[in-house]
């Protein structure tokens, strides 16, 4: 059992961060390596040391901003090779976060944060008021049918559970009520996009299309401005059953008015063959409908290859070549084609998977900076984070090569609880100037950061970020989130992007089910 799991006999250890890879729904992790064992070990040790220097419990300071602003003080360390990180307990030295200590060269990326023990600096590094648009997230319907019909879907998505769900049936921490809870009371979330696993059609979906948006419907029940904090993909796969059946599908969805974009898995397939969305055959006739239907965003799951995936057809040549075909429509590589199996450095135009094949494509198609493709860093960012250097060239390429107005943030949320240590992170990320010379990168300057973070996207949806920003101001989430933070604030409650537990659940559904809502959240 890792470092990260338990602090005791008996309640978990609320790390901000779970160092390693996990799973997203879609991939089976590797085991926790040594070096994420060690980094779980130093970030514990520190907070013990903290915690007894600073008279509060170790299980609060790791809950609020001085544990995330430690927690990233440890990834400095362990990026440089250091072997210097928080001190052992025994030692009562207080753990260096502003640099690493290192004799090893400086990695390209780094987070910079205030002495963890000086809890207002680390809320006001950490904090931020940017209008964040996540297009990026998940969450199931425990009652449908695809827990007969997707036992494979199942699996994944049953270790996704959270240590600490009391639920009698564990996928209740996954819900709709999980949902509205980490993206919008625990984390600084103001809009996001609600998309789906690979599937067949509503009998595999783990939240099918009109549960999809039921979920629309109870976050804009909350909402009294007239904008919504829910925006909902539609998922198809034309290569399961008659084509001209998903083509009625399409239009259908579209009917509702509801459909912010259609999003395709070309890597997934009947007996694991996918197929290319540049497919005359199979895929030009989904793009071509949707054009037509005046759906001009189509997105596509690139990298990041799951169980049984066809890895021929995973790649993002046919994106970005339907993007140099059709001008007029925008065109969203998922992931940014990052595989957790691609150590990420500086271009290499002879890579065959990685961000790399991205950047690759779209110089062979002729396809510039801040065009018709775009990146979203779902999963990519929370997996380079272990590793700035890593982070800072992913980061980098994607900024030079998609566009400093064409990467969008994303996170995968609900899958790795609140999204909220991931935005953290990136507030207080910076790659190295002279790695961004070297490499052409452009910085991540305050501005460049309000872009990914959710201009772009507004931009790609047609949101009007100050009109989105004063509609959703005074809504009953942000009411409760607001509650939720002056309770954390006096100690009534730890930090609400802990890991999810059966109080604030409860106290969520209850506020939920108070509500005028027509929906019922269960």
């Amino acid at each position: 059992m890792g470092t990260w799991e338990r602090d005791d006999a008996h309640k978990p250890a609320p790390l901000p961060f779970r160092p390693g890879t996990v799973s997203n729904g879609e991939l089976l992790p590797p085991p926790p390596s040594a070096r994420d064992v060690e980094v779980a070990r130093r970030i514990v040790a520190g907070a013990d040391a903290a915690a007894r220097r600073t008279g509060i419990d170790r299980r609060r300071f790791l809950q609020g901003a001085s544990g995330m602003a430690l927690t990233l003080g440890v990834l400095n360390t362990a990026a440089c090779g250091g072997d210097d990180g928080p001190a052992p307990r025994s030692q009562g030295t207080r753990p260096q976060t502003t640099a690493p200590r290192s004799t090893t060269t400086a990695p390209a990326g780094t987070f910079v944060v205030p002495d963890p023990e000086d809890a207002p600096a680390c809320e006001a590094a950490l904090g931020g008021t940017e209008l964040i648009v996540d297009v990026h997230t998940h969450h199931v319907m425990p009652d449908r049918p695809w827990r007969q019909n997707a036992p494979r879907i199942l699996d994944m998505i049953e270790g996704l559970v959270p240590a600490g769900c009391v639920e009698a049936d564990p996928l209740a921490c996954l819900d709709r009520i999980a949902y509205l809870h980490d993206m919008f009371l625990a984390s600084d979330t103001t809009v996001a996009l609600l998309s789906d696993v690979p599937n067949s059609g509503p009998d595999d979906a783990p939240i099918p299309f009109d549960d999809a948006l039921g979920t629309q419907a109870l976050a804009d029940a909350l909402t009294t401005g007239g904008a919504s904090r829910v925006l909902v993909h539609n998922v198809i796969a034309p290569n399961f059953g008659p084509l001209d059946a998903r083509l009625d599908d399409m239009e259908q969805r579209v009917a509702t008015g509801k459909v912010a974009a259609f999003k395709v898995y070309t890597a997934w397939g009947p007996d694991g063959v996918g197929y290319a969305l540049d497919d005359p055959t199979i895929g030009i006739p989904v793009v071509e409908k949707a054009r037509s239907l005046g759906v001009r965003v189509m997105c596509g799951h690139k990298g990041l290859p799951l169980l049984e995936f066809d890895r021929s057809q995973n790649g993002p040549r046919d994106l970005v070549a339907l993007a140099a075909r059709y001008p007029d429509m925008d065109f969203v590589v998922y992931h940014g084609a990052y595989e957790i199996q691609t150590t990420e450095g500086p271009y290499d135009p002879s890579a065959t998977t990685g961000v790399d094949t991205l950047v690759r494509a779209l110089e062979d198609h002729g396809v510039g900076p801040n065009a018709n493709v775009w990146a979203e860093v779902g999963t990519t960012w929370r997996e380079t984070m272990n590793d700035p250097g890593q982070a800072a060239h992913v980061m980098g390429k994607l900024l030079k090569h998609v566009g400093e107005d064409r990467v969008m943030w994303g996170t995968d949320g609900i899958w790795y609880g609140s999204p909220q240590p991931q935005i953290m992170a990136f507030r207080a990320f910076q790659i190295d100037a002279g790695v961004a010379a070297a490499h052409g990168y452009p910085m991540l300057t305050p501005a460049v950061k309000a872009k990914v973070f959710g201009l772009n996207a507004c931009r790609l949806f047609g949101l009007d970020p100050e009109a989105t920003r004063c509609a959703l101001a005074a809504d009953g989430l942000e009411a409760a989130r607001a509650e939720a933070r002056r309770m954390v604030a006096t100690g009534a409650l730890p930090a609400p992007w802990r890991p999810r537990g059966p109080l604030t659940r409860r106290e969520v559904g209850r506020w939920l089910a108070a509500s005028t809502s027509p929906w019922t959240p269960w």
